[in-house]
């Protein structure tokens, strides 16, 4: 029900693909309930990498699109009205796309700070 997507934007016309690519997987896995895109610096599959691009690349009242009212996985326990007012009937829900990239604009603040090269022989014990 949670897809990671990793998307790069090559040029300012590129704003907001991020999203259409997310809404694409919506539409392609009708189970899908969220979907996290990050920049390509981003290992999609690290969860690590993930929670740290939704601590710093993400701001909720502007990096979250909300699709209520919409089927999605018929295991979601949640998608009841007991759970929430805003679910008229049993089986809907509200899919939640979570846009963790950097805006293109922005791009040259966002670079990773780069790790310091150690020689451990310094540090070994003899």
């Amino acid at each position: 029900m949670l897809a990671v997507m990793q998307f790069k934007k090559s040029s300012p016309a590129d704003e907001g693909r991020q999203r259409q690519a997310a809404l694409t997987a919506f539409a392609a896995f009708s189970e899908l309930k969220q979907v996290i895109i990050v920049d390509e610096d981003v290992d999609p599959f690290d969860s690590n990498e993930v929670l740290w691009a939704l601590t710093t690349r993400y701001q909720g009242d502007v990096s979250t699109v909300f699709i209520p009212g919409v089927r999605c996985h018929p295991r979601d326990p949640s998608q009841s009205p007991d759970f929430s007012y805003s679910i008229i009937s049993e089986g809907l829900t509200c899919k939640t796309l979570f846009d963790c990239t950097v805006p293109y604009a922005l791009k040259e603040r966002f670079v990773r700070a780069p790790f310091k090269t150690v020689d451990i022989q310094k540090f070994k014990i003899h």
